[in-house]
C-alpha cells in the first residue's frame, strides 16, 4: 500500500527539470510545491507546472501543485552582495542607503532599545541600539556572521504594519489561476480575516481555489480556530515561527496545531528542516528521522521539503529517505494499533455526509474490510472519510480531474479518474471493472462504497454500500 503520510516537494535549481521530477515521483512525491519568493517571471513558473504536468500523464498520476505566496516577507533584498560580519559589529539595516538592505519600507515605530533582529531562521542575529533620523535601524551583531541575499529578516515580538498580499503576490495568484495550480498556501497569515484578500482575488478572476494558512506569527497561533475553521488547511511553517515564539516552544505549537485541525476536520502540513542535513550529506540525522516519525504518528496529512529539494545535493536521495521512514512507521502504527477515528464530536453532531463518512470507517475497521471506495464529485465526501482516519486504505474516484489532483495532498487518499455515471448500477459496475483493470482490487475482494443518490450531484453523499466484486 501506497504511504498515508504524503509528501511535498519544492521545486529549485537541482529539481526543476523533466528527470529530476520524474525521479522524485517514481519515489514517493505527491504534490510539488512552487515558492513564489524565488520565482520573478510569469515564464519560469509556467515550464515548472508544465514539467510537472507532463510527468503527471506520463506515468498516469494525479500529482497536485501547491503555489506558495509569498505575502509580505521581509527578506534582504534580491543581489544583495555577500557580507561578512563580526561579533561586535555596528551595521545599519533598512530599504535604502543601509549597510543591509531589506526588500520593504519601514518606518519602525515600534521597534524599541534592546530589541532583537534575526536573519536566515535566525542563525543570526543582532541587537537594535537606535533608530536613526534616516529612518534605518543601528544593530549590533552577537556574532560572526555571513549575510547574503533573499534571507528572511524577523523582527520577534514586533507587530510590523505590512500589508496582507502584495502587488507581486496578487500578480502571482493570477498566475496560479491561469495556470490551473490545485491549492493556494497564504503566508504570515494573521488572522482569519486574511483569506478575504485572496478570495477577493479570486474572485477577481471568476474561480475559486483551496487556500492553505501558514501559521507562522504568534498573532495567528493566538486566531488559531478561527483560522482554521475559514482556510481549507493549516501549514506549520517551524522556521519563521520558531524565531518569533522561540524554538522551545515549536514542539508544543504544533502538537496544539495538529490537533485542532484533526477536531475540525482539515488538512495539516508540516514543514521546515524535516532532513535539512540531507542539503549536504546523503543520510539524515537521527533526530531528523525522528521529527519525520512524530509528524506520521500525530497523523499529519503531508510533510514537506523546502531546501533539501530546492538546493540540496541530494535531492531524490531525500525523498527515498522520506518515503522510507514514513513506510516504516506507518507498518509499525498499523500493527500495535487500528487507526481511530479522530474526529471529537459525538455522531450525533455530524452533519449528515460527515455521518456517513464516520460510520463507513467504523464499518470497515469492524468488519475487517481493508478498502474504502469514495465516490465524490467535488472531494469533499473523500476529505471527510480521510478525516476519519480509517485503518482501510481509501480510494477517491472522481470524473473531476482537478478534485482528484487537490485530493493528492489529503492523508491517505489514493486518486482515480473515473467516467461519469447515469446510475447507481452503472457506477458500481463501471467501478469495480476499473478497479480490476487498475490492479487494486480482485475479483472476490469486498469493499465499503460511499457515494451519493442521485449520482452525479455535488455534496449529496448519503449511501453505504458493502460490495463483493464478482
Amino acid at each position: 500500500m501506497l504511504n498515508r503520510t504524503k509528501i511535498i516537494a519544492t521545486l529549485g535549481p537541482v529539481s526543476n527539470n523533466y528527470d529530476i521530477i520524474t525521479q522524485c515521483v517514481l519515489n514517493g512525491v505527491n504534490v510539488f510545491r512552487l515558492n513564489m519568493s524565488h520565482y520573478h517571471n510569469k515564464q519560469h513558473v509556467a515550464e515548472s507546472v508544465d514539467m510537472i504536468r507532463e510527468v503527471a500523464h506520463k506515468e498516469n498520476i494525479e500529482l497536485g501543485i501547491l503555489m506558495d505566496i509569498a505575502g509580505p516577507k521581509i527578506r534582504i533584498q534580491n543581489n544583495f552582495p555577500d557580507l561578512s560580519v563580526k561579533k561586535g559589529d555596528v551595521l545599519t539595516i533598512g530599504f535604502r542607503d543601509s549597510d543591509i538592505l531589506i526588500n520593504t519600507k519601514l518606518e519602525f515605530k515600534s521597534i524599541g532599545n534592546g530589541s532583537k533582529i534575526k536573519i536566515d531562521d535566525g542563525k543570526i542575529s543582532f541587537n537594535v541600539l537606535k533608530k536613526n533620523r534616516s529612518n534605518q535601524l543601528e544593530i549590533e551583531s552577537e556574532s560572526d556572521a555571513q549575510i547574503i541575499s533573499n534571507k528572511g529578516v524577523n523582527f520577534p515580538n514586533i507587530v510590523l504594519d505590512v500589508p496582507v498580499l502584495t502587488d507581486k503576490d496578487i500578480n502571482d495568484i493570477k498566475t496560479g489561476v491561469n495556470l490551473d495550480v490545485d491549492w493556494f498556501a497564504l503566508s504570515f497569515v494573521r488572522s482569519a480575516e486574511d483569506i478575504n484578500f485572496v478570495n477577493k482575488v479570486l474572485e477577481s478572476c471568476k474561480t475559486s481555489k483551496p487556500i492553505i494558512a501558514k501559521i507562522e506569527k504568534p498573532e495567528a497561533v493566538d486566531d488559531l480556530k478561527s483560522i482554521i475553521q475559514v482556510f481549507d488547511g493549516v501549514l506549520i511553517a517551524r522556521g519563521d515561527l520558531g524565531v518569533e515564539m522561540g524554538f522551545e516552544m515549536v514542539p508544543i505549537i504544533q502538537r496544539k496545531i495538529v490537533r485542532a485541525c484533526h477536531k475540525y476536520g482539515k488538512p495539516v502540513i508540516l514543514a521546515t528542516q524535516m532532513l535539512e542535513s540531507m542539503i549536504y550529506n546523503d543520510s539524515p540525522t537521527r533526530a531528523e528521522v525522528n521529527d519525520v516519525a512524530v509528524a506520521v504518528e500525530q497523523s499529519c496529512d503531508a510533510v514537506m521539503l523546502s531546501a533539501e529539494t530546492t538546493i540540496g545535493k541530494f535531492p531524490v536521495e531525500t525523498i527515498k529517505m522520506m518515503q522510507s521512514i514514513i513506510m516504516k512507521i506507518e507498518d509499525d502504527i498499523s500493527e500495535y494499533s487500528d487507526y481511530k477515528g479522530l474526529k471529537s464530536s459525538s455522531i450525533d453532531e455530524l452533519d449528515i455526509q460527515s455521518s456517513i463518512c464516520y460510520s463507513a470507517s467504523r464499518i470497515s475497521n469492524r468488519l475487517g474490510i481493508d478498502t474504502i471506495i469514495a465516490m465524490t464529485e467535488s472531494g469533499s465526501s473523500a476529505l471527510s472519510i480521510a478525516s476519519c482516519r480509517p485503518k482501510s486504505k481509501i480510494i477517491a474516484m472522481s470524473p473531476n480531474k482537478a478534485v482528484c489532483k487537490k485530493l493528492s495532498l489529503i492523508w491517505g487518499l489514493n486518486t482515480v479518474l473515473v467516467e461519469d455515471f447515469k446510475d447507481t448500477d452503472e457506477m458500481i459496475r463501471k467501478v469495480e471493472n476499473q478497479l480490476v483493470k487498475n490492479k487494486i482490487l480482485e475479483k472476490g475482494s469486498q469493499y465499503v462504497m460511499i457515494a451519493g443518490v442521485p449520482v452525479g450531484v455535488s455534496g449529496t453523499t448519503n449511501l453505504i454500500r458493502v460490495e463483493t466484486i464478482n
